[in-house]
């Protein structure tokens, strides 16, 4: 069976991650994904992260209709730093006769070789990448030893830190930017309201355009959420 790998913190799940999850599952490569929440990325502010079970719920809400599709807890059972070739590795040894596919966004695709010993991501995993317009879909040299496969998606202008940026503000995002049951799960819980009385967000900052794919390797290629 091939399976696509969705990683990433989820803070909160929000209508892109549906639409990418969408866009890969449409792709023929992979006949279920599985998407991996990340406890506490290593290189991240962890005081701005929703608590993971909060995290584990919303997706559960988001995603309850979506058919081949699961949820991974793994990288909560096994020893931090979470780094995506170690997670892999893990997944690969407790799943021998799956194949893996990393998906991913096409500008993840260049800068993968950032990431923390990327090398041996190609030992365990191929990689799915959503074609995003005006990205270059262009296979970096140092990516030759990768099984790359492209599918195509249309982005959404959608990022989790701007949605905590808006229930910052007292504005709750619509259902064009969250499932109805997450914008019910968030204001049951107070989710993020705390952010600005801590001094742990700052409402000027710029929002990420990413908030795809995984969020823990080296350098932070985008702010992945």
């Amino acid at each position: 069976m091939n399976i696509g790998l969705f990683f990433g913190t989820f803070n909160p799940v929000h209508r892109g991650h549906e639409a990418l999850v969408s866009s890969f599952l449409s792709s023929g490569v992979i006949d279920e994904i599985w998407i991996v929440v990340t406890p506490n990325p290593p290189h991240k502010n962890v005081s701005k992260l929703a608590p993971f079970q909060n995290r584990w719920d919303m997706l559960k809400l988001a995603f309850q209709e979506q058919p081949n599709l699961k949820l991974s807890d793994l990288e909560k059972h096994i020893p931090p730093p979470h780094y995506t070739w170690k997670t892999l590795s893990c997944l690969k040894e407790r799943n021998p006769g799956s194949v893996f596919y990393l998906c991913i966004g096409t500008d993840t695709l260049q800068t993968l070789s950032t990431w923390a010993e990327y090398q041996n991501i190609a030992r365990y995993a191929g990689l799915l990448v959503a074609e995003r317009p005006n990205v270059s879909s262009e296979i970096p040299s140092e990516l030759d030893s990768f099984n790359v496969q492209f599918c195509k998606h249309n982005k959404t202008d959608i990022s989790s830190t701007q949605i905590r940026r808006a229930i910052v503000s007292g504005e709750m995002p619509g259902i064009d930017q969250l499932h109805p049951e997450v914008i019910s799960y968030i204001r049951h819980n107070r989710l993020y309201q705390h952010l600005h009385k801590t001094g742990d967000f700052d409402p000027t900052d710029n929002p990420s355009r990413g908030g795809c794919v995984k969020d823990t390797n080296g350098p932070d290629p985008q702010n992945l959420e």
